[in-house]
């Protein structure tokens, strides 16, 4: 089976699980037009450039400047060509890369199975998301989120009609558009394990270490963690490194040496950067709104806090370095269960066989 991974890296979901299919031997490839070096590109094949249409709305006028026609055109080719190599075509979030609907078009003509899985503010639906999370609102009404319910399903639209069965994680499911979207899946986030060795928290450590990665400060609530850490500075013994425009490696490096880390405390549930800490056997403190508490497993051993009881939810882990090393255990222990790309890999593929048999149905 040849499958192709396309066309943006959010948050290293495709390198992750281009790797996981390979290691149980199937044949992936990923395409994707950007990365940053917050990303992994492993597993990738990655054109520098921008794609002429978003999610939110870019024009092709805008996009296609004279210094970045060559890379578009460099990076069509390889839609085109890669596309046609495939059996399978595996779309992340809802950026669309070649002008007047011609992408979809092509994957439709092409009759190849196909499935998109959506990841977060490509269908994110604010009206949904204020029901329990007044962290979410707040930032809504700042300006700074720009999704709606209207984006929503007109993204869900345009790929339901070329054709595309839809993948989600659980905290995503809430947003799917049932009348429109017709085949759903549930797989988890995945990483790659043997990418992260595990590094406990020493117990007799008298000063922890905190990390907090503020790769969008207002999304991961940085201003909540600074004052958390402000209000506690003055009674604990601790260090704080706050993560922010600096490269993958040397961000995960400081995450590995850490004691304990914060993820988010807006979006409600968590993200990649939590999943790599408890691989690296890290207690993690994030915020999991009401109705997906439910939702993870039972043990899940992520600390729920918000913007308003960080400081409190912090405190048992400064004192108690056993603490710290048993939830870091735990840690581990949790997404070697629910969260191994290599594992999760097997779930896709018999996802892929699905849309497969049905598309041979469908011909018959």
């Amino acid at each position: 089976m040849r499958v192709l991974h396309l066309p943006s890296n959010i948050a290293s979901y495709p390198a992750h699980t281009v790797r996981g299919l390979r290691q149980i031997g199937v044949n992936a490839f990923g395409l994707v037009f950007s990365n940053t070096p917050v990303q992994s590109a492993a597993g990738l094949k990655v054109i520098q450039t921008e794609p002429p249409l978003k999610p939110h709305g870019r024009t092709l006028v805008e996009s296609l400047r004279p210094v970045k026609l060559y890379n578009y055109a460099k990076w069509s080719y390889y839609y085109v060509k890669w596309s046609a190599w495939a059996d399978v075509v595996h779309w992340y979030f809802g950026t669309r890369v070649l002008p007047w609907g011609l992408d979809l078009k092509y994957l439709k003509a092409l009759d190849k199975p196909r499935v998109v899985e959506w990841l977060g503010s490509d269908i994110r639906i604010p009206e949904i998301e204020f029901l329990d999370n007044p962290y979410y609102r707040a930032a809504f009404r700042s300006g700074h989120r720009i999704e709606s319910m209207q984006r929503s399903r007109q993204v869900q639209k345009q790929f339901a009609k070329a054709g595309f069965a839809t993948i989600v994680p659980a905290c995503m499911l809430r947003y799917v558009q049932r009348d429109i979207c017709r085949r759903v899946y549930v797989v988890p986030q995945r990483i790659v394990l043997s990418d992260y060795r595990p590094a406990y928290p020493n117990p007799e450590t008298a000063r922890p270490v905190i990390v907090h990665s503020a790769t969008d400060p207002i999304i991961k609530g940085t201003p909540a963690v600074l004052r958390a850490i402000e209000q506690l500075k003055t009674k604990y013994n601790f260090k704080f490194h706050l993560i922010h425009g600096i490269p993958r490696n040397e961000a995960l490096q400081l995450v590995q040496r850490a004691d304990i880390f914060l993820d988010q405390f807006v979006m409600g549930d968590h993200g990649m950067a939590a999943l790599e800490a408890m691989a690296y056997g890290k207690p993690v403190l994030c915020y999991i709104k009401p109705s997906m508490v439910d939702q993870y497993p039972r043990d899940c051993p992520i600390i729920n806090a918000n913007q308003d009881d960080l400081a409190e939810a912090l405190k048992p882990f400064l004192i108690d370095g056993e603490l710290r090393h048993e939830m870091g255990k735990r840690s581990r222990a949790y997404v070697e269960k629910y969260h191994d790309a290599a594992k999760l890999a097997l779930q896709l593929v018999s996802i892929y066989h699905g849309l497969i048999e049905h598309r041979t149905r469908d011909r018959c």
